[in-house]
Formats: C-alpha cells, structure tokens, sequence
C-alpha cells in the first residue's frame, strides 16, 4: 500500500509541477499548434492525457479480462499521430479537461486495483511519470525559448 500511496503522490507533485509551468504560458500561447516535430502546449497535454488513458486501458484490460488488447507499437505511434493532428482543433480548455479527467482516473485505477498488480505492473506504472516529467521539462525549455521569465517554480527546474 505504501507503494501506491508513494506512485500517487509522486503523480500529483508531478501535475503541479506541470500545471504551475502551464500557468506561465500566456493564452494566446496555450492555443498554438507546434511546427513539425515540435508539441505545443496543448498538444503535450493532450498527448500525456492519450498516455495515461492507454495505460489504464490497457492495464483495466489485462486485470478484468485477463489480457490486454493487443496493440502495435506501429497501432499506437498512428493513434497517437492522429491525436496530435485533432487537437489543434480543440479548444485549450477541452484538452486540459481531457488531461485533468486521465489524471484522475489512472490514479483511481491504481487506488482500486494496486493490491491486485503483480509487481512488474506496478513497476509500469513509472513510465507514465518518467514520461509526464520528461515532456514537463521539453515545455519549460520551449517557455524559456519564447522567453517567458521564470515563476517561482514554473520555468525552472528544481532538485528532485
């Protein structure tokens, strides 16, 4: 139970990191779409939202059918491609909703189903973070290139 209870609150420091950062990016900058090869803001959080859907997807299925779909890593990269292309189209306030829901219900997930994971499960449950940390820290590389000034704790990476 520790365990969880620690992965749970590594998420939540993880998303307040994430949403303090996102609250430096002006508006009007929420709503641009990247180049090529680059996300925007909205598309990193449309794109962590995607991540943690799968995971609970895929995990909900492997834990009350027994397996998992069985999806390409081909499959995923093109859901995911779509993802990005689609989420220009929807409002800031949409994909933050979408993200602030994934959020919620992969920490529900692992609240109701962690005394039933075996170990190499509750392990994959890291990547997501990593995964979440990782794009937190490309967004406040991309805020300090479109020199936004340092929050308090927002643009800047703090120990840890």
């Amino acid at each position: 139970m520790d365990g969880m209870v620690t992965l749970i609150a590594a998420y939540a420091e993880e998303d307040r990191r994430l949403m303090d950062l996102v609250s430096g990016f002006p508006v009007a900058l929420r709503e641009v779409c990247a180049r090529k090869h680059k996300l925007s803001l909205k598309q990193t959080i449309g794109h962590l939202a995607f991540w943690d859907d799968f995971a609970v997807d895929f995990y909900k299925a492997r834990c009350e059918e027994g397996r998992p779909d069985s999806l390409s890593f081909a499959d995923f990269e093109k859901k995911n491609r779509h993802l990005l292309e689609r989420l220009c189209a929807e409002d800031w306030e949409t994909v933050l909703a979408s993200y602030r829901r994934a959020t919620r219900e992969l920490c529900a997930f692992l609240t109701e189903h962690w005394d039933h994971l075996e170990d190499d499960v509750r392990e994959s449950f890291k990547i997501p973070l990593k995964h979440r940390r990782y794009h937190r820290r490309r967004l406040a590389e991309l805020g300090q290139s479109l020199g936004l000034s340092p929050g308090a704790s927002s643009m800047t990476e703090r120990a840890g």
